[in-house]
């Protein structure tokens, strides 16, 4: 993997793990999902090396290289992420670019901009618009969701293994990397997130989002996906869906990013090239 080298930036005491590439004012930041890290990201970096766009991927609090949380209850939470990533652009200077946010980061773009941040837009796939709480839970997941472990503080080393294949869809091999990436996530991480966004007391209403944020939103979502239903992607009533369409990807799985480089890199070219 020919990523640059990871670098610490320190937010309410906690030491976050990134990657950073190019000066380019127009940044593109890359938002992994549960129990991933930054490096999921690298064929995004290496498409994007020596181009007119910036690239930043960030690891999680309890993620990666990243520190555990100070305050697990209100760190490990999508608000509680979201609020950090913010703290952190802020802290770089970065002032142009869009949010690139798989599963979990894609939830994560979609709380920013509900609390008004300044992502010029978004790229989500694998994040239907949902929650906090219960309300159409049901629709946006399909039950095999809810069968691994991604909400499992006490998961087995097998049960994570598995979850890791699920999630990476497609893709064969799965690079090492990934598989202790997901061994390492702090299981706390997994079972506070869940609960607390099922538990529907923070945060903002992401059909909501979808339906008023003005800027475009770019949805992106492999026909093979376990997890993600894409009845409830097309039923939404998006305000500023980019192309007025949800970008389905045949023989692909939760992560079309890394499944379909060629196909994701090129459509988020585009994207970032029109709202950037």
């Amino acid at each position: 993997m020919d990523n640059p080298s990871p670098i610490e930036v320190e937010i309410e005491g906690m030491k976050l793990s990134l990657l950073r590439q190019g000066t380019a004012p127009k940044t593109l930041v890359f938002l992994h999902g549960n129990s991933g890290c930054k490096d999921v990201f690298f064929k995004q970096f290496l498409h994007f090396k020596n181009t007119h766009f910036s690239a930043l991927a960030i690891d999680l609090p309890g993620h990666g290289q990243s520190d555990n949380a100070c305050t697990p209850e209100t760190t490990y939470t999508i608000p509680g992420y979201a609020d950090l990533i913010a703290k952190l652009i802020k802290a770089l200077g970065i002032r142009a670019y869009i949010l690139i946010g798989w599963s979990l980061g894609g939830n994560i773009a979609l709380e920013m901009a509900g609390a008004g941040n300044a992502a010029k837009g978004l790229m989500i796939f694998g994040a239907p618009p949902v929650g906090p709480g219960m309300e159409n839970i049901d629709k946006a997941y399909l039950p095999a969701t809810f069968e691994t472990a991604i909400g499992n503080s006490q998961a087995t080393k097998d049960d994570i293994m598995a979850y890791v294949r699920s999630i990476y869809g497609t893709l064969d091999p799965i690079p090492e990397t990934f598989y202790q990436c997901a061994l390492r996530t702090e299981g706390k991480a997994r079972q506070i997130m869940v609960e607390h966004w099922m538990g529907g007391n923070d945060g903002y209403n992401q059909y909501q989002t979808a339906a008023q944020w003005e800027n475009p939103i770019c949805v992106v979502h492999g026909e093979q996906d376990p997890f993600v239903s894409l009845e409830y992607l097309t039923t939404l009533p998006w305000r500023n869906l980019w192309r007025d369409k949800i970008f389905t990807r045949a023989n692909c799985g939760h992560a079309p990013f890394i499944e379909a480089p060629a196909y994701f890199n090129t459509l988020l070219e585009e994207f970032a090239k029109h709202v950037l």
